[in-house]
């Protein structure tokens, strides 16, 4: 199909067309597609509404997944009122002194144990927040010449020495001692945060549960 020397539009002075012959010059094209290649025009306008129903739902999927990790964190990484967040732990610095033994069961009623540290970084922020103030943690062991043990029973890995000859341990300036059980110090207290436990804790179905669980 061939356009002939009517069917165009007059050019201006500046080689344009004149205002008002645009619009023409647009509808005539369109026609031109069309009639020549139909087929072809419906195909690519079924692509670009495909591509474009895509578009919208990837951004759909992940506007919601976003949201949906904002308001997890929200709700679970904050650690409970007067603890302190370092890492994917709580930690709780006592404010009076007691023996290791009533320094436990006070954790223990927090959900908590006396402190743990996994890793250089933990001791060294445990250190720096106690200031000047000597502290249990949760080390502790059955005799001199036994393994020094967390609370869970897990074996420390002797990241640091611990002197002395006593079975508890706690921090102190120089970095950790053992002492009687007996003795009053002040105490640390840690916990997974919120957030870390339910991501660790795995989903059980109620119908895998023993009964005498309910």
């Amino acid at each position: 199909m061939s356009v002939t020397k009517a069917s165009l539009p007059m050019l201006n002075p500046t080689g344009s067309p004149q205002e008002g012959e645009v619009d023409t010059l647009q509808g005539k094209c369109f026609k031109i597609i069309c009639s020549e290649s139909p087929a072809k025009f419906y195909c690519c306008c079924g692509v670009i509404m495909v591509l474009t129903v895509a578009v919208v739902a990837l951004s759909v999927v992940l506007s919601a997944t976003k949201t949906e990790q904002i308001l997890i964190k929200n709700t679970y990484a904050a650690c409970p009122r007067n603890w302190i967040g370092f890492g994917n732990k709580c930690f709780y610095f006592s404010e009076y002194t007691s023996n290791w033994t009533f320094a436990q069961a006070f954790c223990m009623a927090q959900e908590a144990q006396l402190a743990r540290f996994d890793n250089e970084e933990e001791l060294n922020f445990l250190m720096r927040l106690k200031a000047n103030f000597d502290c249990w943690i949760g080390l502790h062991r059955e005799s001199s010449q036994h393994a020094w043990k967390w609370t869970d029973n897990t074996e420390y890995n002797n990241m640091i020495p611990i002197r002395g000859e006593e079975r508890y341990a706690y921090l102190n300036n120089n970095g950790i001692s053992s002492n009687r059980i007996y003795s009053q110090r002040m105490w640390i207290c840690s916990k997974l945060d919120s957030y870390s436990l339910h991501c660790q804790t795995p989903f059980i179905p109620s119908w895998h549960l023993p009964r005498d669980a309910f």
